[in-house]
């Protein structure tokens, strides 16, 4: 699941000691931004 790139999601996750990986994204309008992927491990992700 993936999560607005803002800095209260990036607090929370750190608090709970989660990592973040900012992926691209393009919403229903085909515009681009920029989401955070939240998890314990991105080994799968960075391969």
């Amino acid at each position: 699941m993936s999560y607005d790139n803002t800095e209260e999601t990036r607090n929370i996750a750190s608090r709970y000691e989660f990592a973040v990986q900012p992926i691209a994204m393009k919403n229903t309008h085909h515009a681009e931004k920029t989401e955070l992927l939240i998890g314990r491990n991105f080994d799968w992700f960075l391969g």
